[in-house]
């Protein structure tokens, strides 16, 4: 068990690229570029502003979801120990809900995951200080530097979100548009909104699964704390170069999303704007980021897909369902656009192969991997300028063959990738 203890990966780069993040978030603020510093954000999402304290509770309480799900996927605690504790948090939960008198079943998921998620970091920082086994302290202690660091990287994200936001025009959602329905003969995102709009039930569970991406994400962390090794990097890690490389990509080729962008047109009046003159469009007032093309949704629910590939059978399911539903989700929110999601391959492709420990830079499967995934956004990048998507989406077959092409050369540079890191780690 000391071996498994020592051999955590170090929290130190994911926590350098936090003060990075944050210094160039501030910076921003500080030039006036955005209107929010991060200390803002974090108020409000305390609800720092509300005159009821109970506003103050439940936002407190919502930071610490992430909690029950990296405990609950992590060691060296039994299961009993920890189903127990999370019981704890419900039945918490529950109670405070009927002493303020208003109980928000509707939002059950949410406040239940709060208040497991509070009991199971108080057990965490209990265990750091009174723990009489070294494996457990130690782990324990890991897990809760690792959770602070993961939200005060949802913090940071944001953050730039509404950075991102406040610059949102103009955004390339006509060629996103234009490209997406030469692809497929249709728009895919107007066709997902159309299927579920009378459903409300089915969009309901499609938002809840939209926005829990995170806890996934902290489940993937505490699978990683059991094994680091069998994974070829680390989450924190992943999901920092996840987020710089983001907003680069997302100054390079700023798409809002349907919903966003074409409004009224969305989803049953496109017919028009496809057919008009390439142009750059504004968005709608309000929250709306240029934070769609590649989709880093999809690419997030992706990474716990490739952190999770040689884990038990079980749970290479539950994930790859849970992303495969993510990318519904995201069509049929309209938050994306269906080549969002296929550009996310090779930008992916790219991010694996920055972030993959034990392979060499000189390994030409490591540099094909990066410079393949970086050439191929590269390429989609020129693609979504309005001109020339125009001309392409007029070209039959092209836009449908690059999309696979897109896809298969990013899987199959990835795949050789994953051999020669799989040949390390065993020692071959």
């Amino acid at each position: 068990m000391t071996a498994a203890v020592t051999a955590l990966r170090p929290l130190k780069g994911p926590f350098v690229a936090l003060l990075v993040a944050l210094a160039a978030l501030y910076g921003l603020w500080l030039i006036g570029w955005t209107p929010y510093p991060v200390h803002w954000v974090v108020f409000a999402l305390l609800n720092a502003g509300e005159a009821d304290p109970r506003a103050w509770i439940e936002g407190f309480a919502g930071f610490w979801q992430v909690a029950l799900f990296v405990v609950l996927a992590s060691s060296p605690w039994s299961v009993k120990l920890k189903l127990a504790l999370a019981g704890i948090g419900i039945v918490l939960t529950v109670a405070y809900q009927l002493v303020i008198g208003t109980p928000m079943w509707w939002l059950y998921l949410y406040s239940f995951f709060s208040g497991a998620g509070l009991v199971m970091m108080g057990f965490l920082i209990h265990q750091c200080i009174c723990s009489k086994s070294s494996v457990q302290k130690d782990t324990a202690a890991y897990l809760v530097r690792g959770i602070l660091i993961f939200i005060a990287f949802g913090v940071v994200t944001k953050t730039f979100l509404l950075f991102s936001s406040a610059h949102a025009a103009p955004v390339l959602d006509w060629s996103a548009l234009k490209l997406d329905a030469a692809s497929f003969g249709f728009s895919p995102s107007a066709w997902a909104w159309n299927a579920v709009r009378e459903n409300a039930a089915v969009r309901r569970i499609l938002a809840i699964a939209y926005e829990a991406l995170p806890l996934a994400m902290a489940a993937v962390f505490g699978i990683e704390s059991r094994d680091p090794a069998g994974m070829p990097f680390g989450l924190l890690k992943g999901l920092f170069v996840c987020g710089f490389v983001a907003a680069v990509a997302y100054s390079i080729t700023p798409v809002s999303g349907p919903v966003y962008a074409l409004g009224p047109a969305f989803p049953g009046n496109l017919h028009p704007l496809l057919e008009g003159a390439p142009e750059l469009l504004a968005t709608a007032p309000g929250f709306s980021p240029r934070n769609a093309f590649p989709s880093m949704h999809w690419g997030w629910a992706l990474l716990t897909v490739l952190l999770t590939a040689h884990c038990r059978w079980p749970v290479r399911i539950v994930f790859l369902a849970y992303a495969l539903v993510i990318a519904a989700s995201t069509l049929a929110l309209g938050e994306h656009y269906l080549i969002d999601l296929i550009a996310s391959f090779p930008v992916m492709l790219a991010i694996v192969a920055v972030c993959v420990e034990g392979v060499s830079w000189h390994s030409v499967e490591r540099r094909w991997a990066a410079f393949g995934g970086l050439g191929m956004y590269l390429a989609w990048s020129l693609m979504l300028r309005p001109s020339i998507a125009k001309i392409l989406a007029e070209i039959p077959a092209v836009m449908p063959g690059w999309c696979v092409l897109s896809v298969a050369a990013s899987l199959f540079l990835y795949r050789r990738l994953m051999l020669v890191w799989e040949r390390r780690t065993a020692g071959i």
